[in-house]
């Protein structure tokens, strides 16, 4: 599969992350990003280096990551596409692949992104849905979930929703959407925004729940996040009910 030419491509890839250590590669943890580059290489017959445009937690899933790479020439993008995916584990595909510009970058290029947290509140949880949303096995009040979904919308602070070991140093973010969506006994939280602190939507997603749980009223928010203060948001809710949904380019 080797070629003369090189050429970009601008992979949208989907995988199902409980069986990984994340997205980035790291020693001595099988990655999304490892697994990837592994198989292209094989491929290519030389080092392909893969760059993802967000660096997705250990059991976090994607609908539509988005990743570059410079491979050499093949017959057809259909015909790259299906033989990486013929190599790829079942739980990684591509699910689509481009001729990308000389200069594009998947991280850098990146205008907007969306994940989902989703929560499924049935009292028995179907063993389809394990290690795929998180389980609140009792109701939860959607009306004042929604009304503190709210107010994480436009630009502030968010240290009291970040990681408390993050090195960043501005954590200001602007969210640009931020909602409760309900069908039956699944809630879906849908938040947007250019970028996001480590950890910060399975934050906010932790802090809603302890809202719908009562522990939290919605106006707690406010506080929450003027405080700057870790220890007044929820808990870290678990990484098996987020999802990176789409970025916007």
């Amino acid at each position: 599969m080797k070629g003369t030419n090189r050429h970009k491509y601008k992979a949208t890839i989907q995988y199902l992350g409980s069986r990984y250590a994340g997205w980035q590669v790291q020693k001595n943890e099988l990655t999304i990003q490892q697994v990837i580059q592994e198989v292209l290489t094989r491929l290519a017959g030389t080092r392909i280096n893969v760059i993802g445009a967000s660096r997705t937690d250990s059991g976090v899933h994607a609908l539509g990551q988005v990743a570059h790479f410079v491979f050499p020439e093949k017959e057809t993008i259909s015909d790259l596409q299906l033989a990486i995916n013929a190599n790829l584990p079942r739980d990684i595909r591509v699910v689509r692949l481009i001729r990308a510009r000389p200069r594009f970058h998947a991280q850098k290029d990146a205008k907007r992104k969306r994940y989902e947290y989703r929560i499924v509140t049935a009292r028995v949880l179907s063993p389809f849905l394990a290690g795929r949303v998180c389980h609140v096995p009792v109701p939860l009040d959607y009306a004042s979930m929604q009304e503190a979904a709210a107010r994480f919308l436009g630009e502030h602070d968010f240290t009291a929703l970040s990681a408390s070991r993050t090195t960043v140093k501005n954590k200001v973010r602007r969210i640009l959407k931020s909602e409760m969506v309900r069908q039956g006994n699944r809630l879906t939280f849908r938040v947007e925004a250019r970028g996001f602190l480590h950890h910060m939507v399975r934050n906010m997603a932790g802090t809603l729940v302890d809202v719908g749980l009562g522990k939290l009223k919605p106006s707690d928010i406010d506080c929450i996040i003027e405080s700057r203060d870790r220890n007044r948001a929820g808990p870290t809710a678990p990484a098996e009910g987020l999802y990176l949904v789409r970025i916007w380019y």
